[in-house]
C-alpha cells in the first residue's frame, strides 16, 4: 500500500540501505509476472464456483479514470483493472452476487443474486425521508426474511408466504407511485422517475434475483464479500493516491489476488511471499 517513494525512504533510515523507487516497482512487476500461473488457478476457482460475488470501483491510473473489477468468495480473490466499468469479467458459470450493475446482466451462462443491504439501505432512505409506507413495509419484509435464514428457519411454506407478502407490497409501491404528478420530462433521453419508483419497479423485474437467498443456502443476502474485497483498492488510493502507470496498476491487481487468496485460506502471507512457486492451491479447493 506504501508508494515507492516512500518505501524508498524507510529502507534508507531504517536499514541505511539505498534502494530506488524504480528498483522497488521493478520488484514489484517481477513478481507479479512470478505468480501469474498461480492467478490463473485463482481465476478459474472463481469462474466455476457455484456462489461468487463482483463488484467494481474507480482508480486513477496515469491521472485517467480506470476501474477495478473484483471477483471473489470467501476462498478466492481475483482482481483486475480496466479503462471501462462495464468490461466485467466473462464466461462464468454458477451465481452471481452482485448490486444489480447492469453490464452484469449481458452476461450468459450465470443466474443472478442481487444485494440486500443495498435494497434495505435504499429502503431506509425512502421510508424516512420520503415517508413511503410501502418501502417501510418491504425494508420489514426483507430485514425479518434475512433473519429467518441466518437462524435456518425458513421452510417452503414460510418462504411461499414471504414471496405473496413481497408481491403485495410492490403492487402497492407501483400503485403509490403511478398516482403521484409525474415528473417533468427532458425533451430527450430515458423517461424520468422518482428514486423509489425505480426502486420498486426493479424489485418487481427482478423479483427472483432479489430473493434468491430464500431458495438456496449458499447465496447470503449481501454482497458484502465482494464489496470488503475492493475496499482494499480504496485504502490503496487513499494511502498512495493511484498509480502512475498501467502496468504498475495491473501489478498490485495480480499482488493483491494473490496475497487476499492466501489470508482467506490461513496461509502465512510472508511465507507465501518468499515462496510463491511452491503454493499448492489444490489442497484449499475442497
Amino acid at each position: 500500500m506504501i508508494p515507492e517513494d516512500r518505501l524508498a525512504m524507510l529502507f534508507q533510515d531504517v536499514f541505511a540501505l539505498p534502494i530506488s523507487a524504480t528498483c522497488l516497482a521493478n520488484y514489484s512487476t517481477d513478481f507479479a509476472e512470478k505468480i501469474q500461473p498461480l492467478l490463473a488457478v485463482i481465476a478459474e476457482q472463481l469462474r466455476t464456483a457455484e456462489v461468487k460475488h463482483v463488484d467494481e470501483s474507480g482508480l486513477r491510473v496515469a491521472a485517467k479514470l480506470h476501474w477495478t473489477h473484483v471477483l471473489s468468495d470467501s476462498y478466492w480473490t481475483y482482481y483486475r483493472v480496466s479503462e471501462k466499468r462495464g468490461d466485467v469479467p466473462q464466461n462464468l458459470i454458477g451465481i452471481l452476487i452482485h448490486d444489480h450493475f447492469k453490464s452484469y446482466y449481458k452476461l450468459t451462462g450465470v443466474t443472478h443474486g442481487l444485494c440486500g443491504a443495498h435494497h434495505l439501505r435504499e429502503l431506509k432512505g425512502l421510508a424516512t425521508i420520503e415517508k413511503e409506507s410501502w418501502a417501510k413495509d418491504m425494508f420489514a419484509l426483507l430485514q425479518s426474511a434475512c433473519h429467518q435464514v441466518n437462524q435456518g428457519l425458513i421452510a417452503p411454506l414460510s418462504a411461499a408466504q414471504i414471496e405473496r407478502d413481497y408481491d403485495c407490497i410492490v403492487k402497492q409501491g407501483v400503485i403509490f407511485h403511478e398516482q403521484q404528478t409525474p415528473l417533468q420530462q427532458a425533451l430527450k433521453g430515458r423517461k424520468k422517475r422518482r428514486t423509489g419508483h425505480n426502486l420498486v419497479l426493479r424489485l418487481r423485474d427482478y423479483k427472483d434475483d432479489a430473493l434468491r437467498f430464500l431458495y438456496h443456502a449458499n447465496v447470503p443476502f449481501t454482497n458484502n464479500q465482494a464489496e470488503q474485497d475492493v475496499r482494499m483498492i480504496k485504502v490503496k488510493q487513499k494511502i498512495s493516491g493511484g498509480f502512475r502507470t498501467l502496468e504498475g496498476a495491473q501489478a498490485f491487481a495480480a499482488t493483491r489476488s494473490y496475497l487476499s487468496t492466501m489470508r482467506k485460506q490461513c496461509v502465512n502471507l510472508f511465507e507465501a511471499i518468499m515462496s510463491p512457486c511452491h503454493t499448492n492451491f489444490t489442497r484449499y479447493s475442497g
